[in-house]
């Protein structure tokens, strides 16, 4: 599998992203690919993306550290209480925070690359 490194673009000016805490208990997960990031601060990692409602899905985050570079990869599915209801079909702009284990210093921010 690959890695595709990815610049720090910010979102759109006034544009928040709806913050949401990772969860590993999500139904049917799949993989996400994430747009943006931005260091909140040495430690914390944040990364936007376009999902569903808050209300009926959710994320799960995937790291992986090393000396050169930081993976995080995401995977959005259905909340365990919303399996059998219904959801909006809406896309909402997300963000999901990701904790280091060492400051990121020069380090590259990157996530796999699933595409194939």
């Amino acid at each position: 599998m690959d890695s595709t490194a990815a610049p720090a673009p910010s979102i759109a000016e006034g544009a928040e992203p709806t913050l949401l805490t990772p969860r590993d208990d999500l139904v049917s997960p799949s993989r996400l690919r994430w747009e943006s990031w931005k260091l909140i601060d040495s430690t914390t990692v944040e990364v936007s993306f376009t999902g569903g409602s808050p209300t009926c899905e959710g994320v799960s985050v995937e790291l992986l550290e090393t000396p050169q570079d930081v993976t995080i990869n995401l995977s959005y599915g259905v909340l365990p209480e919303m399996a059998d209801g219904d959801c909006p079909a809406i896309a909402v702009q997300s963000a999901v925070r990701v904790t280091l284990s060492e400051d990121l210093g020069e380090r590259e921010v990157r996530q796999d690359d699933f595409s194939e």
